[in-house]
């Protein structure tokens, strides 16, 4: 009679700190999400593209890393187009797989290599771009009828 009641105990003290530790794990878990924190977080700027990317690629995980990457390049990353361009080139021979990347952007990202991206005008209104001297923007947008 005693060792069932000092095994139900002890099977309660073990079902307490369980319940304690997925408690302390869906904290944790919920506040990595909340902060953005961790394998999925999103990088805002070309530079935390290229940080990602990085530890994608040292970690062997070749898609996220050619696609953030891409996505560094295409805003002007000279360090990302390299490493991206080498990536669409090279894949089959170095990764084992395709990256997919057009004619065209292959040529941006050499650009962005050599200094010579061509940035893109911000367009402010329907008549003008932010480009100086108040040219007509090179990018039209149709007007409402």
């Amino acid at each position: 009679m005693r060792q069932t009641a000092a095994a139900g105990a002890t099977s309660r003290w073990i079902d307490a700190g369980v319940q304690v530790l997925i408690g302390a794990t869906a904290t944790v878990a919920t506040c990595i999400a909340l902060t953005g924190a961790g394998p999925g977080a999103r990088a805002r700027t070309p530079a935390d593209r290229f940080l990602v990317a990085m530890q994608a690629y040292e970690a062997r995980k070749w898609p996220l890393a050619y696609a953030q990457l891409a996505a560094a390049a295409d805003a002007g990353d000279a360090s990302a187009a390299r490493v991206a361009a080498m990536m669409a080139r090279q894949g089959p021979a170095l990764f084992g797989q395709r990256f997919d990347a057009s004619a065209e952007r292959l040529l941006r990202w050499d650009r962005a290599m050599s200094g010579r991206a061509a940035a893109l005008p911000a367009l402010t209104s329907l008549e003008t771009d932010a480009r100086a001297g108040g040219l007509p923007p090179a990018v039209q947008v149709a007007r409402a009828r």
